[in-house]
């Protein structure tokens, strides 16, 4: 009885993990556009964009083929131009603004809608008790 359940079990395994592939897409250039998981056609995981220069577009999270937990997005020279929270494919959280590699501004959201916005960082910093 153990063994066909211990068979069962590697089977169900095996079947789900068949079912996630790493995947890239390429522009007409040939370069990498993109490279991600995929589970049952849907974007799950970890995911890279980027420009036809090669440089990294963005990076991030999905789950069920949304956008969720911290994306980074980048300008075409390689600088971080925001880091941002994403819920549900929607914005939701902090979004924090570069310029030369320092935080020059923060936006806050919830379900899409920006509700805050913080022009000075040490405004941000005292607002939310956070240290950056």
């Amino acid at each position: 009885m153990k063994k066909a359940i211990y068979i069962l079990l590697l089977f169900a395994f095996f079947q789900a993990s068949a079912q996630r592939n790493y995947t890239k897409t390429y522009f007409k250039n040939g370069k990498l556009q993109a490279e991600g998981w995929l589970n049952h056609n849907q974007k799950v995981e970890y995911w890279f964009y980027y420009f036809e220069n090669g440089n990294k577009k963005e990076e991030g999270h999905y789950a069920a083929n949304k956008k969720c937990k911290w994306w980074i997005f980048y300008k075409s020279n390689k600088e971080i131009n925001n880091k941002s929270e994403f819920k549900n494919d929607q914005l939701d959280g902090f979004s924090l603004f570069y310029q030369n590699n320092n935080i020059i501004r923060a936006e806050k959201y919830f379900m899409g809608k920006k509700i805050k916005e913080w022009n000075s960082i040490s405004e941000f910093k005292k607002d939310n008790k956070i240290s950056l």
